[in-house]
């Protein structure tokens, strides 16, 4: 794709922009922002590709593009990607506190008001001869079904992602959002069974969208539960619609919806505190949002999952996490963040 010798110029010029590559469609799109401003975001009436952290308290960033590529994905392409082994190296330290962490989460949880919280880890990843571009081509074409990017400004850093979940889509009144919850490996079927812990974390995540959209908004509609793949593994998915009572809402609905349960827990706030004081490391950007505001009538949000950050061209911190209910297995939850762990370390290499 020409579009990546463009990715390549600007990282070369040590421009802030962003590549990103919507659910099943092969149009690549780049911005690049041609100084290098940091603008940050607080309004919603402003057009650009917002860049924003899992704790609204801090600062969220606005990309705002002076030039725009698009190009198409070629078809026929096979990148190699790397083979994760089942077995791996686990580190032992990593494996231990995760755990710990879960197990501390269960009993608060029988023991508060918090019904779901989701608890999140760091992993480090030693790159050797690492090219981000390749890597973000890699990305696209393994992860079809997701939105892939690649984020970058010289003050903050480089990130890339390849997420399943839609946070908010808008089109004139019209709104789109989906409740994403539970996890487990693909094995090359969508026809499978799912447990009460899974079953009862997707309807925890649906059932907040519901409640806290109703009263903000008309014709809300829930699909039925659907299995959907995203790279390795499955989830369950409610598509939400319906349409805004005023088109300016759309900071009201973001500000209901962000942290989503799936991401953060519920009740909201108390889940989120919980994270903020238990969790020994800074989630910055995961789980936080990103995508296009304003831009030819719409705005289309996504949640910051599936991602990394690269801190010197040579280490990978890779971030993942998962819903933790009063039916959780630690030793299940650290597995399922393995898993995920193998989302991103497959495009690495």
């Amino acid at each position: 794709m020409k579009i990546l010798k463009e990715i390549k110029k600007a990282l070369g010029h040590n421009l802030p922009f962003v590549a990103f590559r919507n659910p099943n469609e092969t149009l690549v799109t780049l911005f690049v922002q041609q100084s290098v401003d940091l603008h940050l975001f607080d309004d919603f009436s402003l057009s650009g590709y917002v860049f924003a952290p899992f704790d609204d308290i801090e600062t969220a960033y606005l990309l705002q593009p002076d030039i725009v590529f698009t190009d198409k994905m070629e078809e026929g392409i096979n990148l190699k990607t790397q083979k994760i082994s089942e077995v791996e190296i686990i580190d032992a330290i990593s494996k231990v506190k995760h755990i710990s962490l879960v197990e501390n989460a269960i009993k608060t949880i029988k023991n508060t008001s918090i019904s779901k919280v989701v608890i999140s880890r760091k992993e480090q990843v030693v790159l050797k001869d690492f090219d981000s571009v390749l890597a973000f081509e890699k990305l696209l074409y393994q992860y079809p079904n997701a939105y892939g990017y690649i984020w970058f400004h010289p003050a903050v850093g480089l990130w890339m992602g390849a997420t399943p979940e839609t946070l908010l889509k808008v089109k004139g009144d019209t709104f789109h959002t989906m409740a994403l919850a539970g996890t487990q490996s693909y094995k090359g079927t969508t026809d499978v069974t799912w447990g009460n812990k899974e079953l009862e974390e997707q309807k925890m995540v649906a059932d907040f969208i519901k409640i806290n959209l109703q009263n903000s908004v008309d014709k809300l509609l829930l699909s039925d539960v659907e299995t959907v793949n995203a790279g390795n593994l499955l989830h369950l998915k409610t598509t939400i619609t319906g349409t805004l009572k005023n088109v300016k809402d759309v900071k009201k609905i973001v500000e209901l919806l962000h942290p989503t349960p799936a991401v953060c827990g519920l009740p909201k706030q108390e889940s989120k505190q919980y994270i903020l004081k238990n969790e020994d490391y800074h989630r910055s950007f995961y789980t936080g949002y990103l995508g296009e505001v304003n831009r030819e009538g719409k705005t289309s949000l996504f949640v910051n999952l599936r991602c990394f950050t690269i801190e010197n061209n040579h280490i990978a911190n890779l971030y993942i996490g998962g819903g933790i209910t009063s039916e959780s297995n630690p030793e299940n939850e650290w597995l399922e963040t393995v898993a995920k762990s193998k989302v991103m370390k497959k495009i690495l290499i």
